[in-house]
């Protein structure tokens, strides 16, 4: 009995051959003509725009009538470029930490997010966020010229309120061989570097730029390995039409200078403004 012939392979017809190609843009053409997303209209609608934020994080959020803080000047600025009204939402949970995740924040409650928004891919796993405008980090405080590598132990030590790396800052001084001395608030370590009982001291960025704004210390932002957070404002993902209109009046004020004139009237260093709109800081 002879073997059977092997069946010849069929050839597929072009047209089965592009259908998934063309589904793919038809797909695409579908999407086009889905609307975008409606958060700046209802913002738009209401006039308002509601932002949550530390109750406390200077110079960010001072809670002081006459100079509320960096970001809710910066906040009230861009809101009424944009014909809004702004409304702060206070929330104690933000500042302690830079995971969003665990602020407990919800749409129900704002659109923004301010006052501290690292941007970095932990936040934005959680958030939308703006090109960032300012840097934070442990910055030494210390006299003109003088640097970590040079600096003489104890020096004294204020956590703040953010969520910054102590263990790495601990293990960075411990490699130099530098022992610091816990502070519990921004006055002593003033009074106390000022009495000469510190060579110099250790504190988070802007909290330092806040304390020693009108001394002849130098702040300088300490770099690898220690972090360094760039910091921007947050938004719920998706919210891209709100996000643009942010992002699009930051990138005005800062073209304008209104940008640089906030930071000197909360003498923010240079070292903790960021120099460009482009995303790098």
């Amino acid at each position: 009995m002879s073997a059977p012939a092997h069946k010849r392979p069929r050839k597929s017809h072009w047209l089965f051959d592009m259908a998934p190609l063309a589904l793919c843009f038809a797909l695409l053409f579908a999407v086009s003509f889905l609307p975008p997303d409606s958060a700046r209209y209802e913002v738009d609608r209401l006039g308002r725009l509601n932002v949550c934020m530390p109750p406390l994080y200077p110079p960010l959020v001072t809670g002081k009538a006459d100079r509320p803080g960096f970001e809710v000047e910066l906040l009230q600025e861009i809101t009424e470029r944009l014909g809004w009204r702004l409304n702060i939402v206070s929330n104690a949970s933000m500042g302690r930490d830079f995971n969003p995740r665990s602020w407990r924040i919800t749409r129900a409650q704002c659109q923004v997010l301010a006052g501290g928004i690292a941007v970095n891919s932990t936040t934005r796993s959680f958030l939308d966020t703006t090109d960032p405008h300012l840097v934070t980090g442990w910055a030494l405080i210390a006299p003109p010229g003088t640097t970590i590598e040079t600096v003489q132990s104890p020096v004294g030590f204020l956590a703040g309120l953010t969520g910054l790396d102590r263990i790495g800052l601990g293990q960075y001084l411990r490699q130099r061989a530098i022992t610091a001395t816990i502070v519990n608030d921004a006055a002593t370590l003033r009074a106390r570097l000022e009495a000469g009982d510190y060579d110099a001291a250790i504190t988070e960025a802007l909290l330092a730029s806040t304390t020693f704004s009108n001394t002849n210390l130098a702040i300088t932002v300490l770099g690898p390995p220690l972090e360094r957070i760039p910091l921007g404002m947050g938004f719920w993902k998706g919210d891209l039409t709100l996000k643009r209109a942010v992002q699009s009046t930051i990138a005005n004020i800062r073209a304008d200078g209104t940008l640089t004139r906030l930071a000197d009237r909360y003498d923010l260093d240079a070292d903790i403004l960021c120099p460009s709109d482009t995303g790098s800081c």
